[in-house]
């Protein structure tokens, strides 16, 4: 039976720090970095008053200090949307982020 102890416990795997939804979130951050490309794009491409290809819009996004975007992502992602959050460690040092405030109504 001490091989069970090792295994997924309470949400995280079991050195504690591993997060057992990574593939969805990582989809979700994918989601979220091409949807805010996108808007850049959009107000781009008023600024400019044209059509901003999206590769353009992105390299002009990338060039802006995005260092926060993640770690606001992931508190957002772990804190508030993830399925295991209830039962998870790494997602309660999240829901008591100050940072884990939404940056969209999920729904």
């Amino acid at each position: 039976m001490q091989g069970q102890s090792n295994t997924k416990i309470e949400g995280v795997l079991k050195n504690g720090e591993t997060c057992v939804g990574i593939h969805e979130l990582i989809d979700w951050q994918i989601v979220q970095y091409r949807q805010a490309v996108n808007t850049h794009r959009h107000d781009l491409s008023k600024l400019e008053g044209r059509c901003v290809a999206w590769q353009e819009a992105e390299k002009d996004f990338n060039t802006a200090d995005r260092t926060g975007m993640g770690k606001k992502g992931r508190a957002e992602y772990c804190g508030l949307l993830c399925p295991s959050r209830k039962n998870c460690l790494v997602a309660l040092h999240f829901s008591r982020n100050e940072e884990a405030e939404p940056l969209y109504r999920a729904g």
